[in-house]
């Protein structure tokens, strides 16, 4: 039994109710955030406690990867089975559990019980992602406008947060043991009493429960097979690798090639958080203002500026600036993916959760290239391989669109409206077309006899 705190499951929430929620769910992806970068901070710590190279460090990686696609296995059939309520609550003690047997693997020196506890914690993240996008969705709708990019935004909060106790931690010389196992304790006790406010229903729902098992993958016939769903899969997998590889790499990249100290590659890393962050709470006035496409395609710019600058760099002084660049190209690509992918309320767990196995993938494949790239270039030139991904989110950026017409400008939809509505019109001059070429029957002496 989940408790409320006064927050009772519901399928009509007020507006106050809505507003609650919402600032709830934000505390909710911050807490996450905080979570992830926990470990990310002390990075550099871990390689050396555990004895292993750039290339053993990415194939420890790897285990968190697979716990992370086993959870989204499952992830749909559990939120259906158990609610997201349940769900988030009896998940918040795996994270708990994991954070801590993360810091004692450090402490005793073990690579196997460190890959065990990234599993666990990747497994525990995935869980939570899952339910708290598609929360984030609902909550997103009942306000009506773009408010996805907020929820980011505290994700990268949290993310802020996590960076500066781990640069504290390091710079104070904490063992990660005693680290971890504090930040582990304080967050689940905040998240324990957030979960019943964040989440407006949450209740388990029997319709759907007994077919949701195999989450993206038992859905393959109907959402895999889905053009758009695909394409925005691979820019999901683009923003992914653009996250990724500066979460995981940057700040051991700073050590490494700058020849600088754990806590200032931290301090290098919390920059690339707070542009996210800055754009990411401006980001939804950018979205509304320009359009999905149009910002996808300038970030994927400011992410290549960025990664190039840093990678060839003669000063360390250029650092901050090239890292300002990267992350406020990869601030909004994550937001607008997944919003793109719940335009449809109908699918928009499946799609949500689809467009994550792209995500899980890249967590797969990415770290294990630059590790082995690190072991012959230096691990900033390796670290190139964003623009790749960029250069792919650029090409596919229509696709995030919210029509049908996703491969033709928008300028050709309506010469081709035009066109056909001047035709149509000859021939049945009670009709007119609405903007994506479908008739509106009028009737006769109907003064809204225009296109709307």
């Amino acid at each position: 039994m989940v408790p409320t705190f006064g927050h009772a499951p519901t399928t009509k929430p007020t507006p106050a109710r809505v507003h609650t929620a919402h600032r709830a769910l934000i505390l909710m992806f911050a807490l996450l955030g905080v979570f992830l970068t926990t470990f990310l901070s002390r990075i550099p710590t871990i390689r050396d406690l555990l004895h292993v190279s750039s290339s053993g460090l990415a194939i420890l990686l790897l285990f968190g990867a697979l716990g992370a696609l086993v959870a989204l296995v499952v992830a749909g059939w559990a939120n259906a089975k158990f609610g997201s309520r349940a769900l988030l609550w009896w998940v918040s003690f795996a994270h708990l559990v994991s954070l801590v047997v993360l810091g004692l693997s450090t402490a005793i020196g073990s690579p196997v019980l460190f890959a065990s506890a990234l599993f666990l914690m990747n497994l525990a993240f995935a869980l939570s992602n899952v339910p708290a996008n598609a929360e984030a969705a609902d909550v997103e709708r009942r306000v009506g406008r773009s408010i996805m990019p907020q929820f980011h935004a505290g994700f990268s909060v949290g993310m802020a947060v996590g960076i500066a106790l781990g640069a504290a931690a390091s710079h104070w010389h904490v063992a990660p043991v005693w680290h971890f196992a504090i930040v582990a304790v304080a967050a689940t006790i905040v998240r324990l009493v957030v979960i019943p406010v964040a989440v407006l229903d949450g209740t388990p729902d029997p319709r759907v429960a007994s077919k949701s098992l195999g989450g993206p993958f038992a859905t393959a016939g109907a959402e895999y097979r889905n053009r758009r769903v695909l394409l925005i899969g691979a820019i999901v997998f683009a923003a992914a690798m653009t996250e990724m590889i500066a979460s995981q790499w940057l700040s051991l990249a700073v050590v490494d090639d700058f020849g600088q100290r754990e806590a200032t590659g931290d301090i290098i890393y919390w920059v690339f958080v707070a542009s996210m962050f800055s754009f990411r709470m401006s980001g939804a006035g950018i979205i509304d203002r320009l359009g999905r496409v149009v910002t996808l395609r300038a970030s994927a710019v400011s992410v290549v500026i960025g990664v190039t600058l840093f990678a060839f760099t003669p000063t360390f002084w250029l650092v901050p600036v090239a890292v300002i660049f990267w992350g406020a190209g990869a601030a909004l690509n994550f937001p607008i993916g997944f919003t793109a992918a719940a335009d449809d309320p109908r699918h928009a767990a499946a799609r949500v959760a689809a467009v994550s196995s792209f995500s899980t993938t890249a967590g797969l494949i990415v770290p294990q290239i630059i590790g082995r790239m690190a072991e012959w270039v230096p691990l900033r030139h390796a670290m190139l391989l964003v623009l790749v991904g960029s250069l792919a989110a650029f090409i596919l950026a229509r696709a995030v669109r919210s029509d049908r017409h996703i491969f033709r400008s928008r300028r050709a939809v309506e010469r081709a409206v035009g066109s056909e509505l001047l035709e149509r019109q000859m021939t049945d001059p009670s009709a007119v077309l609405d903007a994506a070429g479908e008739a509106i029957p009028m009737h006769r002496g109907d003064k809204r006899s225009r296109l709307r």
